[in-house]
């Protein structure tokens, strides 16, 4: 079997050799920065845009070049492999982390670590806490996305606060021939996730040295997960939005992306519904899932220090407040990770407190190289339980051998 590293090594030449003809040479260009954000071109021209004010104080110009979700992975290692790596990078929480340890990226705390400890209290913790391997720091959180409770005002007076009081709602809408979309994650890992945490259990050991899915706590949350697609959630997938508009789905876990597409897409419940923290679990946490995307250096970029400052520019709250305004333009709908630029941020604010409150209550992936690959597991758990009825317990231990496993591949 081949080693992490040398698998690696082999996709990244193969991705090379297929994908990177005509990609030509990288050019170093003196006082120029190529960044590469992954997701939409409207994104990237608000980086150019309020890139101007970075020109103009340093005299760095900033290209900005966006790359699709779909491609994105594969097209790093394409560059990274030619050796053609932009300077900047934004990509996906746990991509940094996985080229950083084969030495594509700059480990950011062993670069610059007054500037990594000043900013790091100033991110939401759950978030930040998904970005470091170790001690390393291979990437800062650029945006985040986070879960929360969307609920028709008119059907459901008090959103419920507590598993109990979730199920009661569920029994309360099944006799009225309703229920509830789990929109973001449903019959997945990551729609399991908060269940889990606030159940007190987690994938992994506080190290990441060994998963944990073989507990009481974790069996808990499944048998939970489990009893809501017995009590109204649907099986299949339904769009929130219709759910939420109709009144059949009047309750939805969702990400808070979904505020935009109600707003623009549903004006006649306008004035009907809201947002709330998820429900309290039995440690009495309200802990959701937080995702997001990370930004970061590549080793061999010629101007890493120059990098550094762009990137602690549009780290600060001016620049976070102007990139969540491009999204809302675009409807990509990421917020802000330090918690500085939540002050002024032009948001609803019954709205904005809700969201502050869940993502300081918030978890993101677990830092583990091996998690991309292990998630397989737990959704063959997860789905084993809510459709074939397994015991929680059994199959969540199953996958913990599984977890297990793969860690010892990436070791």
């Amino acid at each position: 079997m081949l080693s992490a590293k040398k698998t690696f090594v082999f996709l990244a030449l193969t991705a090379y050799m297929l994908l990177c003809a005509g990609c030509g040479e990288r050019v170093e260009t003196k006082n120029r920065l190529v960044v590469w954000v992954v997701g939409s071109e409207g994104e990237a021209k608000t980086i150019t845009r309020i890139s101007e004010t970075f020109t103009q104080k340093t005299g760095i110009s900033v290209v900005c070049q966006a790359i699709s979700w779909g491609n994105a992975h594969s097209k790093y290692l394409t560059s990274i492999a030619g050796e053609v790596a932009p300077d900047i990078g934004t990509m996906g929480l746990t991509w940094g982390m996985e080229f950083g340890e084969k030495g594509a990226m700059v480990d950011l705390r062993a670069a610059f670590p007054e500037d990594i400890a000043r900013m790091e209290k100033h991110i939401f913790p759950g978030i930040l806490d998904s970005t470091r391997i170790g001690e390393k720091v291979f990437g800062i959180p650029y945006d985040m996305t986070e879960q929360v409770l969307f609920y028709r005002t008119d059907i459901i007076e008090d959103p419920p606060r507590t598993w109990v009081e979730l199920m009661d709602t569920l029994e309360a809408l099944r006799v009225q021939g309703k229920g509830m979309v789990i929109d973001w994650g449903s019959l997945e890992w990551i729609g399991f996730s908060p269940f889990l945490w606030q159940a007190g259990g987690s994938y992994y050991n506080e190290d990441h040295t060994r998963p944990t899915l073989d507990t009481p706590e974790a069996a808990e949350a499944l048998s939970f997960f489990s009893a809501l697609y017995k009590e109204g959630v649907p099986r299949t997938q339904v769009p929130m939005e219709q759910g939420l508009r109709t009144g059949d789905y009047p309750l939805s876990i969702a990400g808070n992306w979904k505020i935009i597409t109600l707003t623009g897409g549903a004006p006649e419940i306008a004035g009907k519904w809201s947002i709330a923290a998820l429900p309290k679990g039995p440690t009495g946490r309200r802990t959701a899932f937080i995702g997001g995307r990370v930004i970061g250096i590549f080793s061999m970029s010629g101007m890493k220090k120059e990098a550094w400052e762009f990137i602690k520019f549009l780290s600060t709250p001016e620049s976070q407040t102007a990139i969540y305004e491009g999204s809302m333009a675009t409807q990509d709908a990421y917020l802000p990770p330090n918690m500085d630029a939540w002050e002024d941020l032009p948001m609803n604010e019954e709205f904005k407190d809700v969201l502050v409150r869940q993502a300081k209550d918030a978890k993101g992936p677990p830092p583990v190289l091996a998690w991309d690959s292990s998630t397989r597991f737990v959704n063959e758990a997860i789905q084993m339980a809510i459709f074939r009825n397994a015991d929680p317990a059994t199959v969540l231990r199953k996958a913990n051998e599984e977890m297990e496993r793969e860690l010892e591949f990436y070791r």
